[in-house]
């Protein structure tokens, strides 16, 4: 028995046409996956009709024939039955739209047979042109002419992968093997919507609640052979590690790293992602590995950034400084001041940075017994409780202050910055009274 909202059923009799729910709503219902999707329609008629029945409408994308339609409590994207032309270098958008009136055909211009079933609300039956239910109940994931999918639009590469992830699905092996043989048409996908993928795929056991899907999905993404256009570092990840701290070589242990990352947790995935890229640099460079931070995080900046992916420059700088100080303290021996200062200049990021620590230490393969637990959220307490300092600008005097006691304009930062880690280190040095005397003091 096939689920519908109640009110398209009111829509679809007040139009006397059939509207067609299909996408996930229909293939989640064959599967036995949550319903927690956008309810997309489709059928053979404009945006008119449904105006004339009470209906919203707001067209999403003209050349498209899609449309946002309210009705009632409900909300539904629809698009009309339609054939695309693609050229060949296999960008997103189609050079050329024919809307049609067969579903069949339709149905054709879809990537996934499985996302490709139909159901008839008028009529209450489905429609199932390329035999998609049957894909859905078994979980596979199958184009029904790969070569037209991934010929025409590159980005359905990643989608395969992010789908497949999401739902626990296989891939069929004909769909697989064409998916390589074209993965060369993700390099003409914009970094955006590259980037909104692979942010989908490091998230996607959180979908449906499918075990390990993110894992999954990085696992094929290096399968298909599709990182070169994502992220090209990770082309030389494959290589050993010394195996008296670690079981896996750099790339398994990244994808580990981000498979024992909490999904929850904003960037942290990314970061857990991105936090050993130097390795195989600092390895060719210096023959060990030992500077692989410092250079993880320049690796970040690039690949993140305006020559890369287009993440926001908010993402971009945090996970660049946790991959540079994510070896900080390794061995939980650093002294209690040099902590103390760690912890005031990387206030807000010390939650992150310790749970990227645990799931490197998990990513390992290794007994956790050989690995420090973090300290960071423990002298985080401890600065709270004493009531340090946090920002420069919490202590007890100002840049005001520095010129009146005789500091050049252009001393004042080195200055208040001398006397703030000093007062982190003992935060009851930050009175008014004492900072006034170290100035006069230090000027002298």
């Amino acid at each position: 028995m096939i689920y519908c909202p109640p009110h398209l059923t009111e829509l679809a009799k007040k139009i006397n046409r059939p509207i067609y729910v299909v996408g996930g709503f229909i293939r989640n219902q064959f599967c036995n996956l949550p319903l927690k999707v956008d309810i997309d329609i489709a059928g053979d008629f404009d945006g008119e009709i449904l105006k004339s029945a009470g209906a919203k409408v707001k067209v999403v994308n003209k050349k498209l024939g899609t449309m946002w339609i309210g009705y009632k409590n409900e909300e539904y994207e629809y698009t009309r039955f339609r054939k695309e032309e693609y050229a060949l270098d296999g960008a997103h958008s189609p050079i050329n739209i024919e809307f049609i009136l067969d579903i069949d055909e339709d149905a054709k211009r879809r990537d996934f047979t499985a996302n490709s079933i139909y159901y008839d609300v008028l009529n209450k039956k489905i429609i199932d042109p390329l035999n998609g239910v049957n894909d859905a109940k078994k979980k596979i994931l199958r184009c029904f002419d790969p070569e037209f999918v991934f010929k025409s639009d590159g980005l359905r590469l990643l989608r395969l992968v992010r789908f497949s992830a999401e739902l626990g699905f296989e891939i069929d092996t004909n769909t697989s093997l064409t998916a390589i043989k074209f993965k060369n048409h993700l390099e003409n996908i914009s970094p955006e919507r590259k980037r909104d993928e692979l942010d989908k795929i490091l998230h996607a056991d959180k979908k449906y609640e499918v075990d390990d899907g993110h894992y999954k999905g990085l696992k094929l993404l290096w399968k298909l052979g599709l990182w070169e256009f994502i992220l090209p570092s990770m082309l030389k990840m494959e290589i050993e590690q010394n195996p008296k701290w670690h079981k896996y070589n750099v790339l398994e242990h990244t994808f580990m790293a981000v498979k024992f990352s909490n999904g929850n947790i904003k960037n942290l995935r990314l970061a857990a992602l991105m936090h050993d890229t130097g390795k195989p640099v600092s390895l060719i460079q210096f023959g060990n590995m030992h500077k692989h931070a410092e250079i993880s995080s320049k690796i970040a900046m690039q690949e993140l950034g305006q020559a890369g992916l287009k993440y926001p420059n908010s993402v971009i700088n945090e996970v660049s400084k946790l991959c540079a100080i994510h070896m900080y303290d390794l061995a939980a021996d650093t002294s209690g001041a040099k902590m103390k200062l760690f912890c005031a200049q990387n206030f807000e990021i010390l939650e992150k940075l310790e749970a990227l620590k645990y799931a490197d230490a998990l990513a390992t393969g290794k007994d956790r017994e050989k690995f420090f637990p973090p300290r960071f959220l423990y002298f985080k307490d401890k600065l709270i409780k004493e009531k340090a300092p946090i920002d420069i600008r919490d202590l007890k005097i100002n840049g005001n202050d520095a010129i009146k006691a005789g500091f050049e304009k252009s001393e004042i930062k080195n200055i208040l910055n001398e006397l703030w880690k000093e007062c982190i280190i003992n935060p009851v040095l930050n009175n008014r009274e004492w900072l006034l005397k170290q100035l006069e003091k230090r000027k002298l």
